[in-house]
């Protein structure tokens, strides 16, 4: 609780629980239970990326790698930080969206943006929209593409990780060998015990053989290192971003929308964001909507909106707390195929009628004059 920084939040009654085909957990009397179902050898591990509502303060803090923030999960996010500002140096900056472009200089420790203007200026000094987007993107480019196609997973993954995983694998491998029936268990334990009685000095023995000594068939052998890999290695990643609207035009907004969108599709990652923006929630409809008509006008529809931002309304739940009864409530409209935005912008209906009565007072002695 305290990483997440819930105290507070939640009381004795409180009760957290999820659910997969591969685990489930529980919080409940302020205590912990986490089970894995049969499902669990079928297991692919994600890099959960949390991007906080105060992810600028890498730029409005110089010095932030000397802040004590405790263990929680701003500290976290600046741990990822740390790792990807290093990836983008100034021969292979990072594109934010039609802004510019950010580097890290490694020989000052410092955070640059390139405006289009080719002018370069500290992030520390730029637009507070530039210092809440960058880290943004930076994070997304990274840990959605350059994290995967780089193989820099193997590279993160291998710090500290033997140590960890060595009980697991051994789990692995003991269901694998459950799968077997008895007589193949008895027959490759007596091959076993004929190679160890016949070899005073294993490490001598070819590979081919050693592996045999763990492994009853290639069929097993094959099996645990794919399952091996999916548990050690993420596959995917689960972002986490809070208002990722910050400080941006709506201009940027729907701009930003489409290039996470993107990502998501392309790689097969999930996404979970907060938000106030009824201009996030009418880009996501219109990229919903589109996947919906899309299915019976394909041709007609890709000529507005590319069919790589098209969603898939079934991927998608949305929710508001109502501000009366703390309860959620489901955004997404059953009669119609995209969310109910008017939800969260109910306050332009408010302006629009205000500024429509004002009109009218403004022009009711002219219209009595025409008359």
């Amino acid at each position: 609780m305290e990483f997440h920084k819930l105290n507070g939040y939640l009381s004795e009654q409180s009760v957290i629980t999820f659910s997969s085909d591969v685990l489930s957990f529980k919080y409940a009397n302020n205590s912990f239970s986490f089970n894995w179902k049969k499902g669990r050898l079928n297991y692919k591990r994600r890099k959960t990326l949390y991007i906080p509502a105060e992810r600028n303060i890498v730029s409005v803090i110089p010095n932030w790698f000397e802040v004590n923030l405790g263990s929680n999960n701003t500290r976290s996010y600046l741990a990822d930080w740390e790792t990807v500002r290093k990836y983008f140096f100034k021969k292979n900056p990072l594109s934010i969206l039609d802004i510019g472009k950010y580097y890290h200089n490694a020989s000052d420790n410092s955070d640059h943006i390139l405006t289009k203007d080719n002018i370069d200026i500290l992030m520390e000094s730029a637009s507070s929209g530039l210092q809440a987007v960058v880290p943004l993107q930076a994070l997304m480019q990274y840990y959605g593409y350059n994290y995967y196609n780089d193989s820099l997973k193997r590279k993160e993954s291998n710090v500290n990780i033997q140590q960890k995983m060595h009980h697991l694998y051994g789990n692995i491998l003991q269901q694998l060998l459950n799968t077997l029936s008895n007589e193949e268990i008895a027959a490759w334990e007596s091959k076993r015990n004929e190679i160890i009685k016949e070899n005073n000095d294993i490490s001598l023995l070819s590979e081919e053989v050693r592996r045999s000594l763990i492994f009853p068939n290639p069929e097993i052998e094959s099996q645990y290192n794919r399952i091996a890999s999916q548990f050690r290695y993420p596959s995917s990643t689960a972002f986490f971003i809070e208002e990722p609207e910050l400080n941006l035009y709506p201009i940027t907004q729907y701009k930003l929308v489409n290039t996470i969108v993107k990502m998501v599709n392309e790689m097969n990652h999930t996404l979970f964001i907060t938000t106030h923006s009824p201009y996030i929630l009418t880009s996501l409809n219109n990229l919903i909507y589109a996947g919906e008509i899309g299915k019976k006008h394909h041709k007609e529809i890709a000529k507005v909106i590319p069919k790589h931002l098209w969603i898939k309304k079934n991927y998608v739940s949305a929710w508001k707390i109502n501000a009366d009864t703390y309860m959620l409530e489901n955004l997404l409209a059953d009669d119609l195929n995209i969310l109910k935005a008017e939800e969260l912008d109910d306050i332009s209906e408010i302006i629009n009628n205000q500024f429509s009565e004002l009109f009218k007072i403004a022009h009711q002695e002219e219209e009595y004059i025409n008359l």
